[in-house]
């Protein structure tokens, strides 16, 4: 049986992390052929992740909690604690999700070579299109770790963006690479927290509040289709993050705006609602949209790379972001009623279980860490 790390950021709401929890659930049925641990950098205590955990331990599924709950003090230790832990437990594999489980990895490494001692093999979801666009030091630092480690991207985008940045450092590109779609299970209706108001049309952002996002410029946009349509339109903001208060402030503003904080397995509640929005600026490929499709719920979409992977080709809900009036023409149209949206909605969900099987994702990963152990 082989031992998978999986490193995560922390047990919490994401993309990457719900990645690395249904590849621990579903890469062992019916077969018991791995055995997965989860790794999270710092300790995470909210509502949420308690949850979460609970979880986890009904499916038998061990975590680790690598450092405190401070972020910060967490990535001074973490590589220290992993490096206890490899030695420890010996896993075969390391399986690192997004930039700062790769920081924490590429460190733990360092040390193992410094004291000659064997690392497990290595492998990396590239999860999103925009790699350390902020830290580009810290990023040539982290990818001076990898050498041949296998490679997965949630897309062709996420792929094209690890190249062209290992091009950028002048360095090989993995001869081990490939694209994986993140894979969803068919969401169920389950009971939900959310006022929904049946005279009103529903639209939801779940997600985190970041620039990321693009959080800030749907606040912008909620202010502007509410001063036009205010009784049309009630908005569910579901999720936290840096804008927090931004969003609290806006929803005190409006009566229209509703704020909760992150809901665990949001996919089964999806159906609730009549549109999610997603004004993000980048993507790796968005689980949120995918699962969205699946309920039957359209998408009104940024384009965005990773985030338009995930809609059929053509999808007449997608939007320039720095264009206010193509959002607005939107939401013209869906108070008038002028899309069809049983059409919408087969469309999408057509696509989506065509594309982003759950059973195919944990097949191609089961493959991948075959391969690796040869």
């Amino acid at each position: 049986m082989l031992k998978i790390f999986h490193i995560i950021r922390s047990i919490h709401l994401g993309g990457a992390e719900i990645v690395a929890f249904n590849i621990a659930e579903f890469c062992n049925k019916p077969s018991q052929k791995f055995e997965f641990v989860i790794v999270e950098l710092h300790k995470t205590q909210d509502e949420y992740s308690r949850n979460k955990k609970k979880e986890l331990e009904s499916k038998k599924i061990p975590f680790i909690s690598l450092g405190p709950k401070s972020k910060n003090i967490s990535l001074l230790v973490d590589h220290f604690v992993l490096a206890y832990h490899v030695l420890k437990q010996k896993p075969d594999i390391i399986h690192s999700h997004t930039d700062l489980p790769d920081l924490v990895v590429s460190n733990t490494k360092r040390l193992f070579t410094f004291f000659h001692w064997k690392f497990p093999r290595i492998v990396r979801t590239i999860h999103n299109t925009m790699l350390w666009p902020s830290h580009d030091f810290l990023g040539k630092y982290v990818e001076k770790s990898f050498e041949e480690d296998w490679i997965a991207g949630v897309s062709e985008q996420s792929l094209m963006a690890y190249e062209e940045l290992r091009n950028k450092y002048g360095m090989e590109i993995s001869v081990h690479r490939r694209v994986i779609y993140n894979g969803c299970n068919m969401p169920e209706i389950s009971e939900h927290p959310f006022k929904i108001n049946s005279d009103k049309i529903n639209i939801a952002f779940c997600g985190r509040f970041e620039m990321q996002k693009g959080i800030d410029i749907l606040i912008e946009r909620i202010k502007l289709i509410n001063a036009k349509y205010k009784d049309e339109f009630l908005f569910h903001i579901i999720g936290d993050g840096t804008f927090k208060n931004e969003v609290v402030k806006l929803s005190n503003e409006y009566d229209n705006v509703l704020v909760y904080n992150a809901v665990p397995n949001i996919s089964n509640k999806l159906k609730a609602f009549d549109y999610l929005i997603m004004p993000s600026r980048f993507e790796g490929l968005v689980l949120i949209s995918i699962e969205a499709s699946l309920s039957k719920v359209p998408v009104i979409a940024a384009y965005a790379k990773g985030l338009s992977e995930t809609l059929p080709v053509g999808w007449p809900l997608q939007f320039n972001l720095d264009d206010e009036h193509e959002l607005m023409s939107i939401f013209e149209k869906i108070k008038e009623k002028e899309y069809n949206l049983q059409t919408l909605k087969n469309q999408a969900y057509n696509f989506a279980t065509e594309k982003f099987s759950l059973k195919r994702m944990v097949e191609e990963y089961s493959q991948l860490y075959s391969e690796v152990n040869r």
